[in-house]
């Protein structure tokens, strides 16, 4: 928890330094912008003042040939010399004030600039928003040390594995996850010897499921019908559901809706016993036809009901083969990665007292370990509070209820006298009691 605030953090400082450095370029290409626009309207006055005293020059000469040829004129042209002079020495002047008003601009907008980014303080902003980044990362690493074990040595236990065993495991898993010829090689090179009914059932099982990925429920149909009364032995509805979903797919697939019709009229009659229910909300599905999703029966054809096929069919395969539906390999790992992070800590108290955990009979804290890798029961005494332990095994009264043995010698001192149960009035000896196993 306290890495993933420390991340959190860190992009929200990451963010802002994003959001100030966006600001300063803003206004960087805003300020170049402005900086181009009047360098190119220099250049255009610039261009306009050449054009103006090329054409002057040019009245210039054209005023001199004229006069040369024109002797008599003698006062025009001394005028007209005059006033042009004049004239030029005014446009001059207007032009060398528009050059120093247009450099009085630029210059503005250059101090402009120089302030904006001065009130900016970028150096400043950015340099702090980075020690902000180097602390949380440094707490970040922390965090990372303190929570992630890299030596794991000292959990696990001094005693060595058992090559075949494990190899026994490793095998087992790879036929349960269809590598049937790894699964060959690997027993054939430790030396293993598994029972043939293992391998063949998880090959018949992938074969099942194989077909199943492709919407194939021919050969699981197949399958369940063969083993129907073993089925139905064990309470395992398996192949309604597979029935259930063919005729689902044929009325979401098939354009005809007598398709689906035929074939409920072929498989469901041998369901109306057990699944009158179920068989009549499967035909009422026919009225929808073409807007199924939209019916009262939508939940039948959601895009999870092949993974739940396929979970369904595994679960049935394997409890009819007494089959592990999880490798015991599988099974170990997350019991064990579960039960790490607790063992860990476990471990560096105990080492602070000098004391060996492996040496226990029973750990002092309780190792979480998630409900579906719990296989064994526990009895907790409703007297003493205590579980159970075989020198304290639960034990049976006369009446029903269930207390540990410990209680027992307490409430008939020692096993020499009549006891009435902490529960209900009912009285018994020691004789009348009996062990309880689970």
């Amino acid at each position: 928890m306290q890495a993933k605030r420390v991340l959190k953090k860190q992009r929200l400082c990451v963010a802002q330094i994003d959001r100030q450095l966006d600001a300063l370029l803003t206004h960087v290409e805003t300020t170049k912008q402005q900086l181009e626009e009047r360098q190119q309207g220099l250049f255009r006055k610039k261009n306009r003042h050449l054009e103006t005293s090329s054409a002057g020059e040019g009245e210039e000469s054209s005023s001199d040939n004229s006069t040369a040829q024109i002797s008599t004129d003698v006062t025009d042209k001394t005028l007209s010399d005059n006033a042009e002079a004049s004239c030029n020495a005014e446009v001059s002047e207007v032009k060398q004030d528009d050059v120093e008003e247009q450099d009085n601009e630029t210059e503005y907008i250059v101090r402009d600039f120089i302030r904006r980014v001065r009130h900016l303080n970028v150096e400043k902003n950015v340099a702090s928003e980075l020690k902000a980044i180097h602390v949380l990362l440094s707490k970040y690493s922390k965090q990372i040390d303190k929570n992630l074990c890299t030596d794991i040595t000292k959990v696990c236990g001094t005693n060595e594995m058992d090559q075949k065993l494990v190899c026994r495991l490793v095998a087992e898993y790879l036929y349960q996850d269809g590598q049937v010829e790894a699964a060959d090689s690997l027993c054939k090179e430790a030396g293993i010897e598994l029972p043939s009914a293992f391998r063949d059932c998880f090959i018949e099982l992938h074969q099942i499921l194989k077909a199943i990925k492709e919407h194939d429920m021919q050969p699981a149909l197949d399958w369940a019908r063969e083993h129907r009364d073993e089925l139905k032995r064990l309470d395992i509805d398996i192949e309604f559901e597979l029935v259930r979903l063919k005729y689902v797919d044929i009325l979401m697939s098939s354009p005809n809706m007598m398709d689906a019709v035929n074939f409920a009229n072929k498989e469901l009659p041998y369901f109306h016993q057990t699944h009158a229910e179920e068989v009549g909300v499967l035909m009422s599905c026919v009225l929808y036809k073409g807007k199924l999703e939209e019916s009262p029966y939508k939940n039948l054809f959601n895009d999870d009901r092949w993974d739940e096929i396929n979970d369904a069919v595994i679960r049935a395969c394997c409890r009819l083969r007494r089959a592990p539906y999880r490798s015991y390999l599988e099974t170990c790992l997350s019991a064990g990665v579960s039960a790490l992070p607790a063992m860990r800590k476990l471990v560096t108290v105990m080492d602070s007292k000098l004391a060996n955990w492996s040496s226990m009979e029973e750990l002092p804290v309780e190792i979480p370990v998630a409900k579906e890798l719990r296989f064994h029961n526990v009895f907790s005494c409703p007297v003493s509070k205590e579980e159970s332990t075989p020198e304290n095994p639960p034990i049976l009264l006369k009446c029903g209820h269930v207390i540990c043995r410990s209680c027992v010698k307490r409430f008939s001192y020692n096993m020499t006298r009549r006891f009435k149960c902490p529960t209900c009035p009912v009285e018994q000896t020691e004789s009348e009691t009996r062990k309880l196993y689970f």
